[in-house]
């Protein structure tokens, strides 16, 4: 049989374009040749004999062959009898190249001569050589793919041994900082007697000794077997009665917390510090509310708290949401259970449950603070001066800032300065002070550690204002302040009022208040912590979605008849506030604020820095003097 390779070609469908030039490879032209037998008197010596076998049977042969090797076929040729090259001077354009092959299958044996004219070796040869750099591009192409899979590899294998590291870590110690560690508990004097019976079987660590080696005799060898095949029945029989208790059902919950800040260290749990989340913790697990395994573990049980507040700031509105176990559908039995658990200085206010997914911190869209300040903080600096060298002689000013107030000294003071009032002035300048903090500025000099181009200098404050003043039981006047952004800086509100109080009282001016927004950095006193705290939290975002309930919503803000609402605003105002006011009375930290604000002004004075040589600079403006 003679044909050639654009006759089998006119068979193919046009968009086939791939099978056409895999057809035209010499290699698979060799294959299709020998895998044909013929007998002997099926010689066709001219083009134009019809052929016993059609072109279609030569390619359904092909791709039957395909199929049941799939792979590479390997081809057996034997030596041609002659081949003439058509690019010789010998050869003619319309010589044919002679390709005779044979293969033996069973007892049939075949010779086929097949003629191929030149222009057709001349377009297999360029196919050839398409197929080649086609192939070039595609094995470039697994080579990058084999690479960038090994690298994806290798940054998989890194992931899982960084989170089996993090787990073998959290799984065998607690955090320092919780009463789950044994020396927490010796430091602040905590008795759990569930976990102290396990303290001499654990090393300081909080992980558990080897027990076994403690029970062999001194000769090595173990125990009385009889005495083991008893603690293996007793371990049985606990086990039985273990598994008859049903455990309780795990939910995320969203916990309003309320707190006085006084005797702890902050909100943030820390090691070797007397912390609010460490004994929110204490008391949950004392109500069993969290397990003994995952006590000490807050990644455990999903720990997370809207806001972090300062050493001494309170709170009435704290939102820290956990995963614990709840015994009854009733929330309000579980609040109750955790405020028995609790100090009187930290109350539940609300419990409610959230998805599994809800995060507090970054769930919350924003948060209110609100600041006391009383009204003897406004006087002018000549009108402090006037006070303290009346008590204090009129060698008031080489007083050293630590040596602090006697009591005789706090009570004079006291009667001196408890009944000013402020002034509409006074008022409306320290109203003006506060208005220039709402919206986005550079607070970089009202906090520590942040640069003027640190882009998390930058903070958006919605609102700041003065409140309706009111008067404790003591006689002092208390202005109320309310603060609404999305987030504060480090010691950022009491800077704020530190600045807006000397502004108010001519110690300051508004010009220093814009030249403090600026790249220049001007030293400012930080105001007493103790009239700080958080009033509010708020999730708009949250609430607003469309598959929540009213009941799920944490809004305890606009419904002031609901329960959550009373509680809150009875803890702010007979628990945070009259403290406020109480520990004022007691320990006198505005007094000492003022006495130190004095010689903060006076010799600092407000003097701007220059960013880039780090050295003082000519501040644009001066502040007042103290006559005035």
């Amino acid at each position: 049989m003679i044909f050639g390779l654009s006759r089998l070609n006119s068979y193919i469908p046009r968009h086939c374009n791939r099978i056409a030039r895999f057809l035209n490879s010499h290699r698979v032209q060799q294959a299709v040749i020998s895998s044909l037998t013929y007998t002997s008197n099926q010689h066709i010596s001219t083009p134009t004999h019809s052929p016993s076998i059609k072109p279609h049977q030569i390619f359904c042969k092909l791709f039957s062959i395909m199929a049941e090797n799939k792979k590479e076929v390997e081809t057996s040729t034997a030596p041609a009898a002659s081949i003439e090259d058509p690019t010789s001077k010998s050869a003619t354009s319309n010589e044919a190249l002679a390709i005779n092959t044979a293969k033996d299958k069973g007892d049939a044996n075949s010779n086929l001569n097949v003629s191929i004219s030149g222009e057709d070796n001349a377009n297999v040869n360029a196919n050839a050589n398409a197929n080649e750099k086609e192939n070039g591009s595609k094995s470039n192409k697994r080579k990058k793919n084999a690479y960038f899979q090994k690298k994806a590899k290798q940054k998989v294998e890194r992931q899982k041994n960084m989170r089996n590291t993090w787990k073998s870590r959290t799984d065998a110690e607690v955090h320092p900082g919780s009463y789950a560690d044994p020396e927490m508990r010796k430091m602040f004097n905590v008795s759990i007697p569930e976990l102290d019976s396990t303290d001499d079987n654990t090393d300081g660590a909080g992980t558990v000794k080897n027990i076994k080696q403690e029970k062999k005799d001194d000769d090595g060898v173990s125990g009385d077997p009889k005495d083991k095949d008893k603690e293996i029945a007793e371990d049985v029989e606990k086990k039985s009665q273990n598994e008859t208790v049903k455990k309780n059902p795990k939910r995320k919950v969203a916990l309003l917390l309320g707190f006085k800040g006084t005797e702890y260290v902050g909100m943030q749990i820390n090691k070797g510090q007397k912390t609010i989340q460490a004994q929110v913790e204490l008391g949950l697990f004392q109500a069993g509310l969290i397990s003994k395994s995952n006590f000490g573990h807050p990644n455990k049980y999903g720990w997370s708290n809207s806001a972090r507040t300062d050493k001494g700031v309170h709170s009435c509105a704290q939102v820290c949401s956990v995963k614990i176990e709840i015994p009854t559908g009733n929330y309000n039995v579980v609040r109750e259970m955790i405020n028995d658990q609790l100090p009187d200085d930290i109350t539940v206010a609300d419990i409610i449950q959230v998805p599994r997914t809800f995060c507090a911190r970054t769930a919350r869209s924003k948060v209110r603070y609100q600041y006391m300040l009383p009204s003897f903080a406004l006087l002018s600096r000549a009108e402090v001066a006037s006070g303290f060298e009346s008590v204090l002689g009129s060698n008031w000013k080489d007083r050293s800032l630590r040596t602090p107030f006697s009591q005789n000294e706090l009570k004079l003071l006291r009667e001196k300065f408890a009944q000013h009032r402020a002034s509409e002035d006074n008022l409306e300048k320290l109203n003006s002070a506060l208005g220039k903090y709402e919206g986005t500025n550079k607070y970089h000099n009202y906090t520590s550690g942040k640069a003027s181009d640190d882009a998390s200098a930058k903070r958006y404050i919605q609102s700041f204002t003065v409140q309706e003043s009111v008067v404790d039981k003591h006689g002092v006047e208390w202005i109320p302040t309310l603060v609404v952004g999305q987030s504060f800086l480090l010691h950022q509100i009491r800077k704020m009022l530190s600045m807006a109080m000397d502004t108010a009282r001519g110690a300051s001016s508004l010009e220093i208040m814009d030249t403090s927004f600026s790249d220049k950095y001007i030293n400012i006193n930080t105001a007493p912590a103790n009239g700080l705290f958080l009033d509010m939290s708020y999730y708009g975002h949250f609430n607003n979605k469309a598959n929540l309930s009213t009941e799920s919503k944490l809004d305890w803000h606009s419904d002031e008849e609901s329960p959550a609402h009373k509680r809150w605003k009875g803890f702010k105002e007979n628990q945070v506030m009259s403290h406020i006011m109480d520990e004022e009375q007691a320990q006198g930290n505005f007094l000492t604020y003022l006495f130190s604000q004095d010689h903060h002004v006076r010799y600092e004075n407000y003097v701007a820095l220059d960013v880039k040589k780090g050295k003082e600079g000519n501040p644009s403006v001066e502040p007042p003097s103290i006559e005035n």
